[in-house]
């Protein structure tokens, strides 16, 4: 009975100390954290300004279900911090299998260049906002035709023509937005808190609209629709060129959600062999406007290029 206890006492002792000398799941995150910020500097993503970037906290993310996409895989979302404290953007990658890199976005990084990443400055911010629909209520203004009054912008005074036209940044989208026919859609799955609907419409109308305001007000430009590709964007990106970007994310403010996207596409990187793609977001509030959003390109799926021809 003694002997009995005792190899129970030393079965118990060597499990418990077995089970200290395992990481938890918190400890792991954190270190793979801190793997996927090594690989953010190795690609030369963090610069002086970021070498010293943090993880404030971290949490594991379960996604649901929307009508955009199916819940998919678990993973980790980390807050990212400067050592004064000041947000600093944040990182996502999958819980499970290799880790690897979803999402991310680094406070102040609103262009670069170099070897392994390049990103273009200069596409105007701009934010989704409610409008008037048609009951009176508010509905957002969409992200195809927001995306597309930044890249109006962006072109607006590059060259010799302006296609804003005096117009303001929003009025920008609400004159693209008129040219499209818009879906509204209830804010079934609390996107916007339930503030408001939500609005969308297919790129290849977008196509046909930015062509029609081309032509009315006279700007010579060549628009194509054309299915996403590592080496399109980068001889894009590389002339100097943003386009517009569909892809299917998670929402930064609430990433167990996700939804089908419109952004503007401004750069590519390729962290640990792995490329990504560098957006302005509609949807994405940053501390630092014009800070770039990288998301992973096997989310994306169609390309709007505009390439002025003068």
């Amino acid at each position: 009975m003694g002997l009995g206890r005792a190899i129970l006492v030393a079965l118990l002792a060597a499990w418990l100390t077995g089970c200290d000398s395992q990481p938890t799941s918190v400890e792991q995150a954190s270190a793979q954290a801190r793997t996927h910020l090594q690989a953010l500097g190795a690609a030369g993503l963090l610069g002086e300004a970021r070498t010293a970037v943090q993880v404030a906290s971290l949490r594991p993310v379960k996604p649901v279900a929307t009508r955009w996409a199916s819940a998919g895989q678990p993973y980790w979302w980390a807050e990212l911090k400067t050592p004064t404290g000041a947000a600093a953007g944040y990182l996502a990658w999958r819980a499970e299998g290799r880790h690897e890199l979803l999402d991310f976005s680094l406070e102040g990084l609103t262009e670069c260049e170099g070897a392994a990443a390049k990103a273009l400055a200069g596409v105007p911010p701009i934010q989704q906002f409610p409008i008037k629909g048609a009951d009176g209520l508010p509905v957002a203004s969409g992200c195809v035709p927001t995306a597309g009054g930044s890249l109006m912008a962006f072109w607006s005074n590059r060259g010799t023509f302006d296609w804003q036209a005096d117009d303001s940044h929003e009025g920008l989208v609400r004159r693209i937005r008129d040219r499209l026919p818009m879906m509204v859609m209830a804010d079934a799955e609390g996107y916007t808190d339930g503030k408001m609907a939500l609005a969308g419409a297919f790129p290849d109308a977008l196509v046909a609209g930015l062509r029609a305001d081309a032509a009315q007000y006279r700007i010579p430009v060549d628009i194509a629709l054309v299915r996403y590709s590592d080496p399109v964007l980068r001889t894009e990106i590389s002339a100097g060129r943003p386009a517009l970007l569909l892809c299917n994310v998670l929402v930064p403010q609430k990433p167990e959600l996700s939804w089908g996207h419109a952004v503007v596409a401004v750069g590519y990187a390729e962290v640990a062999g792995q490329p990504f793609v560098g957006v302005i977001d509609n949807f994405y509030v940053c501390k630092q406007p014009g800070t770039v959003r990288w998301i992973a390109a096997d989310r994306c799926s169609d390309l709007v290029l505009v390439r002025p021809t003068k």
